[in-house]
């Protein structure tokens, strides 16, 4: 009976696994792959790319795996991973909510800057990852304000 339980569990996980993969393939493949393709592939194409896709979210997973497995444990490992990306997408929102003037495409590159700023905090260590969170939402806010400074100067000289 133990080994049967051990069995459902693992089944049950691969399931979801698989279901997770497949979902993630689907997604690039539609919305990121077949955007940029010239031309709409047969099914046999479709079905050889999602495969691609379906490796390549594969590796990216076994390669985050093996990153969080250097965190520690698994709550710490989650709100690390969290935090290098949950500021910056919190700072969109507020710009987006907050800051009407200000153009897609500035917070864009505000939210770029941003993350490689949240990322070299993090890598530097200078404060605990709790606080990349507020780095990353106020660095979204400060360079998108600053873009919209320089939109501005633009805008005036032209």
């Amino acid at each position: 009976m133990i080994g049967l339980l051990f069995a459902v569990i693992f089944l049950a996980s691969w399931g979801s696994i698989s279901a997770a993969l497949n979902s993630l393939a689907a997604c690039s493949l539609k919305d990121v792959h077949l955007i940029f393709s010239k031309e709409i592939p047969d099914d046999a194409t479709e079905l050889k790319y999602s495969r691609l896709h379906t490796l390549a979210w594969g590796i990216f997973s076994i390669g985050v795996a093996m990153f969080a497995t250097q965190m520690g444990s698994l709550i710490e490992a989650v709100n690390v991973l969290g935090s290098l990306f949950y500021g910056p997408i919190l700072g969109i929102f507020l710009v987006a909510f907050y800051y009407k003037k200000i153009t897609g495409s500035n917070v864009f590159i505000a939210a770029i800057l941003s993350e490689i700023a949240v990322i070299a905090v993090y890598q530097f260590d200078i404060v605990s990852f709790l606080w990349l969170n507020v780095i990353g939402a106020a660095a979204v806010i400060i360079f998108s304000a600053i873009g919209l400074l320089f939109y501005k100067q633009k805008e005036v000289n032209s």
